[in-house]
């Protein structure tokens, strides 16, 4: 059941529509998520990817970190993760407040969590690398694209379904959610460096984000390996771990 009620609405009401998205993408530590957790404060968490069965559909906090967790120790023990356990997590929507959703009812009691204003959106994240131009991308989804944890997204512009309207997704009680997505930043911001790859004697520094304490395992990314890809250990943050 839901800690928060989330209206009930019908066919004829559109997915929201949105555009000029923001995108934080990082790669953190079990622990890191959890200190990420923290800072937000109260937030929920939705499944929107996926047919859910009736009045269900929202993740516990402890879950989601659970399965983050997961995701982690599968790259520390040189495991590329299966997407299949994760997807659902990872394409879910954390939210201030229930009224930017809404439940669309589906027959045999299930039904689907729509987006009605804005939300942080979450997906998974991965990596490129092309030797030709010598760049990482992100955001790549090839078979050889390298996991590299979550991507949180977030518009700038908004219109209203009914109206038509767009607005500006500022940080006031008409969007709870920019302040959410705020604070990501923030945490980002102080908790995490763009990663400094190094390929073949270059250091590459990326501005995909690398979680502080990830430098002590992160070389035992099985993809990295498998690409002869490292983190360097020159210029770390201090306090850091060097990887092994």
């Amino acid at each position: 059941m839901f800690s928060i009620k989330l209206r009930k609405s019908d066919h004829t009401e559109k997915p929201m529509q949105a555009s000029k998205w923001l995108s934080q993408a990082i790669l953190v530590d079990a622990n890191e998520m959890a200190s990420l957790f923290d800072f937000l404060g109260d937030f929920y968490i939705f499944l929107v990817s996926s047919v859910v069965d009736e009045n269900q559909g929202e993740v516990a906090k402890e879950e989601f970190l659970k399965t983050y967790s997961q995701y982690i120790e599968e790259l520390k023990s040189g495991l590329v993760p299966n997407e299949k356990n994760y997807r659902h997590f990872f394409s879910s929507v954390f939210t201030a407040t229930g009224e930017h959703l809404y439940a669309l009812p589906l027959e045999d009691d299930k039904q689907l969590i729509r987006i009605a204003k804005p939300v942080v959106q979450l997906q998974s994240h991965k990596i490129g690398y092309s030797s030709a131009d010598e760049k990482f991308r992100s955001g790549s989804y090839g078979s050889d694209a390298i996991s590299w944890g979550l991507q949180f997204s977030y518009p700038q512009l908004y219109q209203d379904n009914k109206t038509h309207e767009v607005f500006q997704v500022k940080n006031n009680a008409q969007f709870p959610n920019t302040e959410l997505f705020q604070k990501i930043q923030k945490w980002v911001r102080n908790n995490t460096v763009p990663t400094p790859f190094l390929i073949n004697e270059k250091q590459l520094n990326v501005p995909m984000r690398l979680g502080k304490q990830c430098f002590g395992w992160i070389n035992s990314h099985p993809q990295l390996i498998e690409k002869g890809i490292m983190i360097t250990k020159l210029a770390l943050p201090h306090n850091i771990p060097e990887p092994n």
